[in-house]
Formats: C-alpha cells, sequence, structure tokens
C-alpha cells in the first residue's frame, strides 16, 4: 500500500511537469521559465517519495521558493494557471505532515498564492475574479487530494493494526482453549491419583490386596493422563460425552459414591464436547470440593444436570464451569449452577440439534 501510494504521487508529479513543460515549449515561453519549471517538477517528485514523514527542511523549502517563483509567471506573464500544480502539491505534503498538519497552512498558502492575483488584476475585475476562484479551488482540491489520501493510508494502517491484533487474539484464546484442556486433564487426574493414593494408604495395613487395587488404578490413571496430554498436544485429542460419563462413572463409584444415571446421552449432538467438559469439570468439582455420598447425572436430547448432595458451604471460585458457561452462550446454550440445602446442581443446555428435533 506504501508503495502503491508513494509512486502514484511520483507518476502524478512527472506526467503534471512533462504536460506543462510541453505547454510551456507550445506558448513560447522564456528558457528561465522552462527551467525554473523543470526544476520545480524535479523538486516535487522527489519530495513525493517523503509525503509520509516530514520531508527535509531544505527540499521542502526550496520546493515551495521554486514552485511559488513559477507561480509569479502566471499573473505577471500571462501563462497557464496549471503552473499551480506544482505549488499546491508541494503545499499538500506539507500541510499533512507534523508539525505544518492544519488547515491553517492551506489557509495560509491560498492568502499567498492570491497576493500576486490581486496585485496584477486589480485593473481587470472579470481576470481577477475568475482567477482567484481557479487559484482557491486548485488549491484547496491538491491539499484535499493529500489529505484524503493520508486519511485513507492511516485507515489501512487501522485495519492492518485491527487484522495483527485479531490474530494475536486468535493466538490468545487457542492457547486459553490448550490450558483450560490442560488444566482439565492434569487437575481431575492429580486428584483422583491424590484420593487413591489415600485410600491404599488407609487400606494397606487391613487390606493389602486393595491397597494395591488402588495404587494399580491410580497407576493406570497417570499412564491414561500421560497419553491425553500427548494427545492433546499434538491436537489429536477429541472429547465426546460418552466417553467422559464412563470415565467420571468409573472415577465417582471408585471413590465410594453411589451415581444414578438416567436418560440417555444425545447423538451427534452439535454441543457434544461442551457437555463432555460439563460432565468432567463437574466431577472434578464434586471430587475436589465437596463430600458427596450420592450423585445424579440426568440425561436428555439438549440437557445435561449433574446433581451431588454433599456441598455443604457455597462452593466459590468455579473457574471451570465459568468458562464452560461462556463457551455455552457463544453457542445459543446455558451454563448455569445453584446450592441449595447442601445439594449443588450443575445444569448445561444447549440448542436442540436437528437430528433430535
Amino acid at each position: 500500500m506504501r508503495r502503491y501510494v508513494t509512486w502514484s504521487f511520483v507518476a502524478l508529479a512527472v506526467f503534471t511537469t512533462l504536460v506543462l513543460l510541453a505547454t510551456l515549449v507550445a506558448e513560447r515561453a522564456s528558457p528561465w521559465l522552462l527551467a525554473a519549471s523543470a526544476a520545480a517538477g524535479v523538486l516535487v517528485t522527489v519530495h513525493s517519495f517523503f509525503w509520509e514523514g516530514s520531508p527535509p527542511v531544505l527540499l521542502t523549502a526550496g520546493g515551495l521558493v521554486v514552485s511559488y517563483g513559477v507561480w509569479l509567471a502566471v499573473p505577471l506573464g500571462g501563462h497557464t494557471t496549471l503552473l499551480l500544480f506544482f505549488f499546491g502539491l508541494t503545499v499538500g505534503y506539507l500541510t499533512t505532515t507534523p508539525p505544518f498538519a492544519s488547515w491553517r497552512w492551506a489557509v495560509v498558502a491560498v492568502v499567498a498564492a492570491l497576493v500576486p492575483v490581486v496585485v496584477t488584476g486589480a485593473d481587470e475585475p472579470a481576470r481577477l475574479v475568475g482567477l482567484s476562484l481557479a487559484v482557491t479551488i486548485g488549491l484547496l482540491s491538491l491539499y484535499a487530494i493529500c489529505r484524503l489520501n493520508r486519511y485513507g493510508f492511516d485507515l489501512y494502517l487501522e485495519i492492518d493494526s485491527a487484522r495483527e491484533t485479531q490474530s494475536e487474539l486468535a493466538v490468545m484464546r487457542e492457547r486459553y482453549r490448550f490450558s483450560a484442556d490442560l488444566h482439565d486433564i492434569q487437575g481431575q487426574a492429580l486428584h483422583v491419583s491424590r484420593l487413591q493414593l489415600q485410600l491404599a494408604d488407609k487400606t494397606l495395613d487391613r487390606d493389602p490386596v486393595a491397597a494395591r487395587q488402588h495404587l494399580r488404578e491410580a497407576e493406570q490413571l497417570i499412564v491414561q493422563t500421560i497419553a491425553e496430554t500427548r494427545r492433546l498436544a499434538y491436537g489429536e485429542r477429541t472429547l465426546t460425552l460418552a466417553g467422559e460419563l464412563a470415565n467420571s462413572t468409573e472415577l465417582i463409584r471408585a471413590a465410594g459414591i453411589v451415581l444414578d444415571v438416567t436418560g440417555r446421552a444425545p447423538v451427534g449432538h452439535p454441543a457434544d464436547d461442551l457437555f463432555g467438559h460439563t460432565v468432567r469439570e463437574a466431577t472434578t468439582n464434586l471430587l475436589r470440593h465437596a463430600q458427596a455420598e450420592h450423585v445424579t447425572i440426568d440425561l436428555a436430547d439438549d440437557a445435561v444436570v449433574v446433581v451431588n448432595d454433599g456441598a455443604s458451604t457455597p462452593i466459590r471460585g468455579l473457574s471451570g464451569l465459568a468458562r464452560l458457561a461462556d463457551r455455552f452462550a457463544e453457542v445459543g446454550g446455558t451454563l448455569t449452577t445453584s446450592h441449595h440445602e447442601g445439594v449443588f446442581r450443575t445444569e448445561a443446555r444447549a440448542p436442540r440439534s436437528r437430528s433430535a428435533e
């Protein structure tokens, strides 16, 4: 975009310079005016490469002086008013870059261009009015072209920055999703392994066989967690409600908690992975924070409800469920929790799938 704008200005400056020189030759202008116009054209062309930033001071000063001198040949010598182009474009570049980026400088340039017109054309009112209008419209048009070009390029930079920010947000969201999944995998596995080790420690003296069983279950869980972590790292892990339901059933009953599963898991529901996350997160929370004796999991075509009776005090800081609630909201569903008289209820609802309908 920067190269396109730059070379557009350069092409405009070169083309107009050649046209003006050809016109002056046709008008049989003096060699001095031809040389001055060529010099102004060179300065304006070089100035075109600095449209985005502040040009060198000598280049700006030289361009203003030479182009204004060329412009004086119009009211004094009656040449074509197109010679205003050099002065107008130099002013346009100058008034769109700091510290002169203000419309006031454009007004000053218009006044400066009108001075020789008024002085030399005071005795010809019709020519004075016509030339004054031409000068004002010409200069303001060149100023507007440069200003709109600057505005368009700044807008392009904002869009490019927004695109870059969007890309960074996409990366951050993916990292957030990965960390959330990793937290679910590792958090549940570590807590259940700790529970199995505690059970093994308690039963080691009175029932070594049961203790070894608990140790084997803890080891198996760790092996499964390592495998799931590897699949997650390589993007091969898929989570389903049926798989998480089977896993949670095993974990809850291994902890000595009575579990009742009612209903039938929906098949092919678009929110199947979200339902699976709900069962996983609810299981992790009740194992970590509750002292449940009975758990119920109710399944419907578009809902999953997990209820446990071991939440004696309100559970705070369940960030996993809060994240899931946001994900359900994105697909038009809801995830709510409630706590009443020691019973903690997690209810997830998603839009009914077409297959279910």
